[in-house]
Order: C-alpha cells, then sequence, then structure tokens
C-alpha cells in the first residue's frame, strides 16, 4: 500500500509538505503542488482507501479525551463555546467516512485523564487517539510513543523528539491583533492569556511580545494576566484590570467566550465596548459574528483542523513511521469591539 512517505521520496519532498498538500493544497507552493500531485496520480494514492485498509484493526474507534470543567459557575454562565463541536464536527466528518466512530470519555484532571489513555491503550478499546490540550512537557505524548501506538497531537510541545501534530500559528495571529490595535492608537495593551500550564499560552504570549516591541511598546507585568477559556475568567480578570490605578485602553483574551466575560464586565461599568476599550478574542465561534456588538477575534478553521488531525492519524495508522507536522495559520477578523483609542 502507498504511503505518505512514498509520496514525500517519489516528489522528492519533506512528509509533512505532503501532509499539507493533502490537508489543504493552498498551504503548498504551486510548483510544489504540481509536482505532489503528479506523484500522487502516478501512485494511485487514496487517503481514504489507506485508512479503510487498515485490516490489522479491530476495534474501528478513535479516542478523545477532552477535559471538562468542574466549576459549576462557569457551567452555569458559559454563553456557548462551540468551537469543541466544531472540531469534533471536523474529526467525525473523515472517521465516519472511512468507517470508524470517535470515543469521548472526558476526564475532570491531568491526572484522570492520563489513566483513561492507559485504559484505553491496556485494554485496546481504540486503535489510534487524539491528544488535545498540549502541555510543554507532555507526558501523554511520552506515554503513548513509549508504546508505540498511533496518535496525533492537536499542537506542539517542547519535547526534543518529533512526533505527529496539527496546530495552529496562534503566535501570529496574537501579533496580528497587537499590530491591529496599535494602528489604532492603543498603547495600553492587556492580555488575559489561556491556562498557564498549556503550550499554546507561552507560544502566544511570545507572539504578545514580538507584537508589542514591533509596534514599539513595553509589556507590563500588571497588565498579563493568566486566565482561561471561560466566561468567568474574562470577566473576573476584565474587572481586575480596570480596577487599576491606570487601567488598560485595549484587552486580548484567551477565547471568544471570555471576550464575552469581559465584555459583560465593561458593560456593567457603563463602558462602550469598541469606544472606551477595545476587545479582541480567539476562535471565531459562530457566537462572535452575531453577539452585540460583533467581536474582532483572531480566526482558525476549527472544523478544517479536525479534518486535518484525523487524515494524519489516519497516516499514521497506516505507517507508524510517518510524523506528519502541520501548522496551519490564523488571520484576523475586524468587527466591532476594537476603535480608535480615546485617550
Amino acid at each position: 500500500m502507498t504511503t505518505i512517505r512514498d509520496i514525500a521520496q517519489a516528489a522528492g519532498v519533506s512528509i509533512g509538505t505532503v501532509s499539507n498538500y493533502l490537508n489543504d493544497p493552498d498551504m503548498v507552493a504551486e510548483e510544489t503542488r504540481d509536482r505532489i500531485a503528479l506523484v500522487v496520480r502516478e501512485l494511485d494514492y487514496h487517503p481514504r482507501a489507506a485508512a479503510r485498509s487498515l485490516k490489522s484493526r479491530q476495534t474501528h474507534r478513535i479516542g478523545l479525551v477532552p477535559i471538562i470543567s468542574t466549576e459549576s459557575d462557569d457551567r452555569s454562565n458559559d454563553p456557548g463555546d462551540n468551537a469543541f463541536l466544531e472540531l469534533l464536527a471536523g474529526l467525525n466528518t473523515l472517521a465516519t467516512e472511512n468507517g470508524f466512530d470517535i470515543l469521548i470519555s472526558g476526564a475532570t484532571n491531568y491526572e484522570q485523564e492520563i489513566k483513561t489513555y492507559d485504559r484505553f491503550v491496556g485494554e485496546a478499546q481504540v486503535d489510534g487517539l487524539i491528544l488535545m490540550g498540549i502541555h510543554p512537557q507532555d507526558d501523554r505524548i511520552r506515554i503513548l510513543r513509549d508504546k508505540n501506538f498511533p496518535f496525533v497531537a492537536y499542537g506542539r510541545s517542547d519535547l526534543d523528539f518529533p512526533y505527529p501534530f496539527v496546530d495552529v500559528d496562534g503566535a501570529s495571529g496574537i501579533i496580528e491583533a497587537v499590530q491591529h490595535l496599535a494602528a489604532l492608537g492603543h498603547k495600553r495593551i492587556a492580555y488575559i492569556t489561556p491556562p498557564a500550564d498549556l503550550m499554546c499560552a507561552s507560544q502566544r504570549f511570545e507572539g504578545f511580545v514580538r507584537g508589542m516591541k514591533q509596534a514599539g511598546l513595553g509589556v507590563r507585568e500588571e497588565y498579563v494576566i493568566s486566565g482561561g477559556f471561560f466566561e468567568g475568567s474574562g470577566y473576573t480578570h476584565t474587572n481586575d484590570l480596570l480596577d487599576l490605578a491606570e487601567p488598560p485602553t485595549a484587552i486580548i483574551t484567551a477565547n471568544d467566550v471570555s471576550a464575552f466575560g469581559a465584555m459583560r464586565a465593561l458593560q456593567e461599568r457603563r463602558l462602550k465596548v469598541g469606544r472606551d476599550i477595545s476587545i479582541i478574542g480567539f476562535d471565531d465561534i459562530s457566537l462572535s459574528e452575531h453577539w452585540q456588538p460583533g467581536l474582532t477575534t483572531i480566526t482558525q478553521p476549527v472544523r478544517k483542523l479536525g479534518f486535518y488531525l484525523m487524515q494524519t492519524l489516519f497516516s499514521v495508522m497506516a505507517d507508524p513511521s510517518v510524523l506528519p507536522q502541520t501548522v496551519v495559520p490564523t488571520r484576523l477578523v475586524v468587527r466591532q469591539t476594537t476603535g480608535q483609542c480615546k485617550n
């Protein structure tokens, strides 16, 4: 059976480039794209057929272990984060096409998550795993690599060995957000980050620092708060920022849902979002466009990322020596929550 390693060797490119071509041809230069397409035709490569031909697999299930919040206030106040549902839709589309089901088992903490992975692998409940919420030194990746069990990670880490992943370029998205705010005259820019233990937090913070430096602005310690992905986090931390002797004129948040909490904090103080203080989210969930006012946000193709993750996992399951790595760009969508700085 032809694998993407065969395609890469015949086309004279890396496995990652072939993976990018299969996921989204526009991510590959035209000349390279044409060369890969020719090899794909010559070798009669069909990625869906490759996944279906995994004769040795028995369960036809893919495992997914999301972390479920136990904070009651977040459950009651969360206005709806459909980013996970969009990701799941992308995963399920390709899984279903290839006769696979997705087995979801929620965990309330990292330790419980590790135990669930041990059970999935030890009891042969699934044929492959999709890892979410990647940490800088992620034990799950080490464990699965040592067990030679097929997996793909939704994100990069600081580990010193290669592994298959799909990630978004969150740092570039934050840089673009800072540039947008600086162009509007904002100098006091705050950042409510994702949870500090996640790799995406450090990646995006690096983007924030670079963006501020490029804009000729300094990063003020009191303007950077380690937050979370919930409405309550955005609400609480925005109130903390507003209580400072010199509050910021713009706030970048961990995601869109936390941005909604930030907007609620402003509105309770009778401050106009986008006029008195600007707000930027991350994700571009469907509510962002329809929220009042419409949320300026960093968009990522969440459903497409789910498709990429499943396609990458099928490649690994077909050939364990294949380690595709894909980084997907983001872009800023400007709506009504950002405006010219008044101060």
